[in-house]
């Protein structure tokens, strides 16, 4: 009620309404985007890419879409390590992987608005961002990504910190995917153990 009085007074959604709204709006365009690229090749996860404030205001989380090709020739080499697999910058060039934009109006105005509040706050607040790009994956694994494109039995959705804030990728993947999917990929040594 509050909350409402507020908007209605000066016009502008709380910080609460623009997270829920960019959260609803990733995970309906995120599949969207995936399914009109058109992607070819098998693909073994999708990360979906949040920033801090030394990106600009239209970094908008987008998603990239490793290929398993690259999964495959990591795995055999001998100094490989499994956390090399979910690392944010290790599979950027462009042969490596696909980057699917979400080019939403809607989106790119909220996500302006929330970085004006990062800005002001970025220590407490971007955590709160990370959170919801994690709720956000968390959900994305729910759905039917055969149906989009050619995928592996074990692909996983889960964010990449962009700006190295946090510096746990592990932690990303491990707060996005299922009991059920960690399981299948503990089984086949692709997750490091806790005291990577």
């Amino acid at each position: 009620m509050i909350k409402q009085l507020l908007q209605t007074l000066f016009g502008r959604p709380t910080p609460e309404d623009v997270f829920n709204q960019i959260e609803t709006l990733l995970i309906v365009e995120i599949p969207r985007a995936v399914k009109a690229a058109r992607v070819k090749e098998p693909m073994y996860c999708l990360r979906i890419w949040y920033n801090g404030t030394d990106s600009p205001s239209n970094a908008v989380p987008y998603g990239m879409l490793i290929n398993e090709s690259v999964r495959r020739v990591h795995i055999v080499k001998k100094d490989s390590h499994p956390s090399d697999l979910w690392m944010a910058d290790e599979w950027t060039s462009s042969e490596m992987h696909r980057d699917i934009h979400v080019a939403h109006p809607e989106l790119v105005q909220l996500y302006q608005t929330w970085y004006e509040w990062l800005c002001a706050n970025e220590e407490e607040r971007l955590p709160l961002f990370r959170q919801m790009t994690q709720r956000v994956a968390q959900k994305l694994n729910l759905i039917n990504w055969q149906s989009l494109l050619p995928i592996t039995d074990d692909f996983v959705v889960f964010p990449a910190d962009g700006s190295h804030n946090f510096l746990d990728d592990i932690g990303d993947l491990l707060a996005s995917i299922s009991p059920s999917q960690e399981k299948v990929l503990r089984s086949r040594n692709l997750i490091p153990n806790r005291d990577y």
